[in-house]
């Protein structure tokens, strides 16, 4: 295990040889410099802890200091000093020294103030390393997805990253919006402070107030002791509200003063508290109509849909499902030290075909199981699950049946030379959809593997309507 570098800054040689001594001894590394600037020069090799003279001929230990904090923040800066000049250590500490040492040095002050710099220093190290790794995990840069749905959410991410605006994330459920909740908050300013999340409608009512703005001990039975809520622990972060349309009246009134003042009272209380937070809503319900039918307020509505990012399903993304399987069977075959290296023709076609009702959620669900029970060397349509093989099945037949239908109804379209028109072609297709669903135009977009508004607009289009 390397030995933690200290450096050493101070002009007189003595007092050089006297801390080298207690530190080597100690098993540290000692790196001596007698002025301020040769110091700096050298910060790149990454010192554990910096010890440094208060005065010294050139650049003084403040000035030292504040270059050293401009340029390496994070290293402990220790300062040596003498009892005439305490109130220069003090206006030190208010630079950021980490602590002072008065001469002559106590060599169990000095080792005891070294091993708890040490300790914070790698503290901040590891804190830094796991913020880095946070924010390339969560960076939009890693959301797969090449589909032109997903080009644009990603468009929506660079726009408010770098701003405080509120958030508002629409979309099904199981599509991500948590993970571009994430996005938003550690590609941007707060990357380093925390993101809390709050799923409003997990929470009992009685219970909402107190998990978003805390409560004071003996604010009701039960409440043993003063908790800060959500709101308060994302102070300087994000504050990401799932499932926000689930919040009780009581509890939107609550929160649009919040909103609004950033100002709030942990219940029970009366001391007014103030944070600064960024705030990101999201529900899988239509919210303007949750307004619209009296269940959501309009004026909290306005402050939280100032900016909107829609969601796409996966059915709207279906170029994206070979990228998102292929990924999801890496992730396991890794967890579950399983051998499997491909996803089957077959396989791949039915989850191309399938619907998808619960999303990206589902497709990783649907592709965990998969590569549990696969015992080959690739995923087969035998290894998903009940729905997805029923509903390839469905469609096979029902292609069978489509090609009889079609030649009996082409001949109404074909021109001279037998051939279809595309306008054609597409009406035709819709046309025997509905007549093999009895009129059902979901049924018929189900049948024909497009969404719902996709199909309504073209059978618009072509004059059919219910």
């Amino acid at each position: 295990m390397p030995k933690d570098l200290i450096f050493v800054v101070d002009d007189e040689e003595a007092s050089q040889v006297l801390m080298k001594h207690h530190l080597v001894s100690d098993g540290y590394e000692v790196m001596p410099f007698y002025d301020g600037e040769s110091c700096l020069k050298e910060l790149d090799q990454k010192p554990s802890v910096i010890c440094l003279d208060m005065l010294m001929p050139g650049l003084s230990g403040l000035e030292t200091l504040k270059r050293i904090k401009s340029t390496a923040r994070n290293i402990p800066v220790i300062m040596v000093t003498n009892d005439d000049v305490l109130d220069s250590a003090i206006e030190a500490m208010k630079l950021g020294a980490y602590d002072y040492i008065v001469k002559p040095m106590d060599p169990v002050r000095i080792k005891s103030i070294l091993k708890k710099a040490i300790e914070q220093h790698s503290l901040v190290e590891k804190l830094n390393h796991m913020q880095g790794e946070l924010k390339q995990t969560y960076s939009h840069k890693n959301i797969i997805g090449s589909d032109k749905e997903m080009k644009k959410v990603f468009l929506d991410i660079d726009k408010v990253v770098d701003s405080n605006i509120n958030v508002y994330l629409n979309g099904e459920s199981g599509t991500g919006k948590e993970l571009v909740a994430r996005a938003v908050h550690y590609s941007g300013a707060r990357a380093k402070e925390p993101f809390i999340e709050i799923n409003c409608g997990a929470i009992p009512e009685s219970l909402q107030e107190s998990e978003l703005f805390g409560h004071e001990k003996g604010a009701f039975t039960g409440a043993v002791e003063t908790k800060k809520g959500k709101v308060e622990l994302a102070h300087g972060g994000t504050l990401f509200l799932d499932e926000v349309a689930d919040l009780s009246p009581a509890t939107q009134v609550k929160l649009l003063r919040f909103v609004q003042e950033r100002k709030f009272e942990r219940v029970g209380g009366v001391k007014q508290l103030k944070v600064d937070l960024r705030i990101i809503s999201a529900t899988n319900k239509d919210l303007a109509l949750e307004v619209k039918e009296g269940r959501f307020r309009q004026d909290l509505y306005y402050r939280l849909v100032v900016y909107s990012i829609s969601i796409p399903a996966l059915q709207e993304r279906k170029n994206d499902i070979p990228l998102l399987a292929s990924h999801f069977m890496k992730k396991y075959k890794h967890e579950n030290k399983n051998d499997v290296k491909a996803i089957s023709p077959d396989a791949m076609n039915a989850l191309m075909a399938y619907n998808w009702p619960g999303n990206v959620r589902e497709l990783e669900n649907v592709i965990y199981r998969a590569v549990v029970c696969s015992d080959g060397g690739s995923i087969e349509l035998n290894s998903l699950t009940r729905e997805i093989i029923d509903q390839e099945k469905e469609i096979t037949e029902w292609k069978e049946v489509e090609s009889d239908h079609l030649d009996k109804k082409a001949s109404k379209f074909t021109n001279s030379d037998g051939l279809l028109s595309l306008d054609d072609a597409e009406k035709l297709a819709i046309q025997s959809a509905l007549d093999l669903t009895g009129g059902s135009f979901p049924d018929a977009a189900k049948k024909l593997g497009v969404s719902r508004a996709t199909f309504y607009r073209k059978a618009k289009k072509h004059e059919i309507s219910e």
